[in-house]
């Protein structure tokens, strides 16, 4: 199966895009982050200071193959040289045509193999509202495995949420890339089954 997204640095005009995608009251619904409204200006800076590669974090577009459009964008941040770790960031999509969840598999493999293959770290991590359809599937999907849970630690619309931590080792993730298990035939066929649980 061909990808269906490449990723790149943030330019200037992705500003546009970003600006109304933080003030998306439907996309923020079940981030971990606060939902705060941006302006334009408060975005526009966000993207300057997120564009080059930062020793402690790094940002990316998320692009359509065949259009080259952005339809969202990722991060690892809180990369840590001496625990050898990293955060998967914000991963947000967008453009409601990428929703069938392929990009998001495709941005968690590239951050897996960013920190593991490009940085050399040994651990990757991650947070996700429990109850957030696609975040609570791709954890297992890709063999995160469940750390704790932050009970009631997320305040969004008038409740309180749970927070998942998960994480994947250096040794963890080549084995399942030596055993082919991230290839998309054999992701599907995880999907069917973690779907039918």
């Amino acid at each position: 199966m061909n990808k269906t997204v490449y990723f790149r640095a943030f330019e200037p005009d992705d500003v546009k895009l970003i600006h109304q995608w933080k003030n998306s009251d439907e996309l923020n619904e079940l981030t971990v982050g606060l939902n705060k409204k941006t302006s334009m200006e408060d975005d526009q800076q966000w993207v300057n200071n997120h564009k080059d590669h930062h020793p402690y974090y790094a940002y990316w577009a998320i692009c359509d193959c065949n259009t080259d459009r952005m339809i969202g964008y990722a991060s690892l941040v809180n990369i840590h040289y001496i625990n050898s770790s990293a955060e998967t960031g914000a991963i947000l999509i967008g453009d409601p045509n990428f929703n069938d969840g392929f990009a998001w598999i495709e941005t968690v493999l590239f951050l897996f193999e960013y920190a593991f293959e490009r940085l050399n770290l040994n651990r990757v991590y991650g947070q996700s509202i429990i109850g957030h359809k696609i975040s609570n599937l791709v954890e297992p999907l890709m063999f995160m495995k469940q750390e704790g849970v932050l009970r009631q630690a997320a305040y969004k619309n008038g409740h309180y949420y749970d927070i998942s931590f998960a994480g994947i080792l250096r040794s963890e993730y080549f084995s399942h890339k030596e055993a082919g298990d991230y290839e998309m035939a054999a992701i599907l066929r995880r999907i069917k089954k973690l779907r039918n649980k």
